[in-house]
């Protein structure tokens, strides 16, 4: 539709122009697309052939060392791990021999004499070599811990003095010479068989951790941190018998979790204070350590009786020393352990609490003040129901199952963690999933390994029971309990991540070879392509332009005359009607030109008639007007003395029928007079003889004074007539006469056409305009009628005339009035509900162009 409508729309020579180019440049330009299209396909189809190519290569390059890197890390994680179990099942089987020793000790210090030179020459004689790291301080930017005096030596440097040895020559250093030899007892005593201690001897660990004085331990309050509550055991035990506790210790706490530094306390936005808080390996090597003891007790025999009971009290550092240290990576061992890492080992009791970890504020231990357990770290819904209850930890630990619903999806609770309470007890570690794991791996004994992620790290973690049996130890396949390492698995095949890296680089060396030469091959085909179009486009160019000129000249040579007869008609459409064509010769072209100048002089001579006839009705209309505003004056005279004399006969008259015929005559004469002086005013106004008399004038009391005239006929028709006036003067420039004119106008209307309800008069003040208006409840004036109530001689409904009376020439006149005034009137009505007329003033007297004034 749109495409038919443009050709039509064409002149005739773009029309020949289109026909021309059609026939011949849109062929031209399809050839030219052809052969384009043809050419790119086929550069496209050889550039994405060597893409591809190069893919492939790619690919099977990467496959290749991806395939060898893979079983590279493969084998070297099995070697790891075989390794890692190894070593988790020797260290295991130390610490059970460990434990064995003590077990002889407790039993040669049975059979010595009560005696307290005797005692201190056997707690003398139990010492054992321990490592210790040395002094540690913040570095200069406070983000971590470093040595105050760190090593000189440098195991690099260490190289082999021959040539033949040089091949796979490893050197690792000397064990931490920062040892000491430290007692391994805190103390040994005698208890009698009244539980109350008759010797003590204490060690210098011993004496600073325990209490010097004999005691009663039958009371618990009066072993160490109150947590000891060995005699109901020891008065069971036969000869050579032998009991051994848990570990026993108070519970530290911590801050918060991991790299307790100056720049982390700054961070968080609390003090730094590393002593006050848990020891955390390289996180916090100035912190608070852990501080236990394991007991031993067997009977002490004399004659077959029992005399009493020997203890003793193993520091329980000898047993952190043997996970410590510990590395699951070629270091093997450390000065100090760097939990961060992910690659230390620790050691849990037979219940599944634990008792040795890199971060000593881990290890479970002991409330001092009451001897309870202290409470462990807990996830979201354990602390939460914990809370709750309103028990003490130990009470409500009872009621709960172990090991309830483990998975790596809970997480710790935020005010479990903030209270720095945090021990580990696998039983209620339920975000840890690793803790049924290694309960379930230890069931039976024996050891094992599995994989799991967690605290960021991919870990393989390695567990063994600690084969020793005696006493209450012997009551549980996992013995005194098990050992457990965690290892970085990315650090067991880092050596082929690093194969794969420089794989990796290799491959990326080739492929950006093939990516060069590959891209210089597409650009060759670009270049090409590039070429041929140009080729194409400038030739297929040079020939569009060749066709159109040879249309255009076709075109012009054939459309010049009908663009004669075009521009001709143009100009006469302008207004030249003088303009004529040339009609010469006698083709049908000539013709048309000779039928456009005879149609061209009928129409000039159609215009100059149409002209003359209008200048004769507008004079005619200024004689009317005229005529009228001369015969109104006229017959005012005369009407004027009728109502005089009408109004002195209904004075004088004393005959009442008389009377009334004098009243109506004065009535009548007064109704014909407001006609004639409405038709009068609508005469001048369109005479243009209409002048008014502005004045500055205050609005209220005229329109106070409009609507008092007009309060008698509305009470006696029963309707209201409201005024709402402003309490403040609104003074004008305007004409007041007129004003009460068009207000007079349109309250008489509102009283006629309402036959019952209300009407207000209501002034509006803006800063340019005042506004008046004139509603009513009346019946009200239809849609399609509303803007022809303003139109001269008009009413709304027929019925009006009989009803109301009236010329219909009111509203025409107020109207008029108003736009003389600057102003306007504008109406809103509803059929059967009522009107409202509104007339708009200017403050400032602004009379419409053209009207006279005094």
């Amino acid at each position: 539709m749109r495409t038919s409508s443009t050709l039509r729309n064409m002149s005739l020579r773009a029309k020949l122009i289109a026909i021309f180019i059609a026939i011949k440049v849109v062929p031209l330009v399809l050839l030219a697309l052809f052969a384009w299209q043809a050419a790119r396909d086929l550069g496209q189809l050889v550039a994405a052939r060597a893409v591809t190519l190069s893919d492939v290569m790619r690919d099977t390059q990467q496959r290749t060392g991806q395939t060898a890197i893979d079983d590279a890390i493969e084998a070297l994680d099995d070697r790891s791990r075989e390794a890692i179990e190894t070593l988790t099942t020797e260290v295991a089987r130390e610490i059970a021999q460990f434990l064995y020793d003590r077990d002889q000790d407790v039993l040669h210090a049975a059979e010595l004499a009560p005696d307290e030179a005797a005692y201190r020459r056997f707690v003398a004689t139990r010492q054992r070599m321990l490592e210790d790291h040395g002094p540690y301080v913040p570095d200069e930017e406070g983000a971590r811990w470093v040595e105050r005096t760190p090593s000189a030596l440098n195991p690099e440097l260490v190289r082999a003095p021959l040539p033949d040895n040089a091949a796979n020559f490893h050197y690792r250093p000397a064990a931490n010479a920062r040892t000491t030899l430290r007692p391994v007892f805190l103390e040994m005593t005698f208890i009698g068989r009244d539980g109350k201690e008759r010797i003590k001897v204490q060690s210098e660990s011993g004496r600073a951790l325990l209490d010097p004085a004999l005691r009663d331990v039958t009371r618990r309050e009066n072993t160490f941190v109150r947590a000891e509550d060995y005699w109901p055991a020891l008065q069971t035990l036969r000869p050579r018998e032998i009991y051994v506790s848990r570990v026993i210790g108070a519970q530290l706490r911590t801050h918060w979790i991991g790299d307790y530094t100056p720049a982390r306390a700054r961070a968080l936005g609390k003090p730094f204070a590393p002593e006050d808080s848990g020891y955390a390996g390289l996180e916090n090597p100035v912190g608070k350590r852990f501080r236990g003891l394991v007991r031993w007790a067997a009977p002490v025999v004399q004659d077959g009786e029992i005399l009493g009971y020997v203890t003793l009290a193993l520091d329980h550092t000898h047993l952190m020393a043997f996970t410590d240290s510990l590395r699951p990576t070629p270091e093997r061992r450390a000065p100090i352990a760097d939990p961060a890492s992910g690659n230390y080992a620790f050691m849990w009791d037979d219940l599944g609490r634990n008792i040795s970890h890199a971060r000593d504020y881990f290890i479970q231990g002991y409330d001092p003040e009451t001897g309870e357990p202290g409470a462990p770290w807990l996830d979201n819904e354990l602390y939460a129901q914990w809370r709750a209850s309103g028990l003490s930890w130990q009470a409500f630990a009872q009621t709960v199952p172990p090991y309830s619903d483990q998975r790596l999806t809970r997480s710790p609770h935020p005010e479990s963690t903030a209270s720095g309470s945090v021990a580990l007890d696998c039983r209620y570690l339920n975000f840890s999933p690793q803790c049924q794991g290694w309960h379930d791996m230890t069931e039976f004994g024996g050891s094992g390994s599995f994989a799991i992620h967690f605290s960021g790290l991919k870990k393989l973690t390695t567990v063994a029971t600690i084969p020793y049996y005696t006493g209450q130890f012997g009551r549980s396949a996992r013995g005194f309990g098990y050992v457990t390492i965690g290892a970085n698995v990315d650090d067991f095949h880092r050596a082929a991540t690093e194969s794969g890296r420089r794989i990796g680089e290799m491959i990326q060396d080739a492929d950006a070879l093939v990516q060069r030469e590959r891209d210089s091959l597409v650009a060759d085909i670009g270049t090409t392509l590039r070429q041929t179009a140009t080729g194409l486009g400038v030739s297929t160019l040079l020939m569009v332009i060749a066709v159109i000129l040879i249309a255009i000249w076709m075109a012009n040579l054939l459309s010049r005359r009908i663009t004669g007869v075009v521009d001709g008609i143009h100009r006469f459409q302008q207004g030249d009607l003088d303009h004529r064509l040339a009609a010469e010769g006698g083709d049908e072209m000539a013709e048309l030109g000779r039928s456009f100048n005879r149609m061209a002089d009928a129409v000039q001579g159609s215009i100059r008639r149409l002209e003359e006839a209008r200048l004769t009705a507008e004079q005619a209309n200024r004689i009317k007007s005229e005529f009228l505003a001369n015969m109104s004056h006229e017959l005012r005279t005369p009407l004027n003395g009728i109502i005089g004399f009408a109004e002195l006969l209904s004075l004088e008259l004393e005959n009442p029928e008389h009377r009334a015929c004098a009243e109506t005559i004065h009535h009548s004469s007064q109704h014909l007079l407001a006609v004639l002086n409405d038709v009068l005013d609508l005469a001048k106004v369109e005479a243009g003889r209409l002048a008014l008399n502005p004045q500055r004038f205050e609005l209220g009391p005229l329109l106070a004074a409009v609507a008092a005239l007009h309060q008698v006929n509305a009470q006696a028709k029963g309707v209201a007539l409201v005024t709402e006036l402003p309490a403040h003067a609104c003074f004008i420039d305007g004409d007041p006469v007129r004003i009460r004119q068009i207000i007079e106008n349109l309250l008489s209307n509102a009283v006629k056409f309402t036959p019952a309800g209300s009407i207000t008069l209501r002034l509006v003040q803006e800063p340019q305009n005042v506004f008046i208006s004139v509603t009513d409840t009346g019946m009200g004036i239809a849609a399609d009628e509303l803007e022809r109530v303003f139109a001269p001689f008009y009413q709304a409904q027929s019925f009006l005339n009989r009803s109301h009376g009236g010329t219909g020439l009111g509203l025409t006149l107020s109207r008029r009035l108003a736009d003389l005034m600057g102003g306007e009137i504008s109406a809103q009505s509803t059929l059967g509900t009522g009107s409202s007329f509104t007339l708009r003033i200017p403050r400032q007297f602004t009379p419409a162009e053209g009207h006279p004034t005094p």
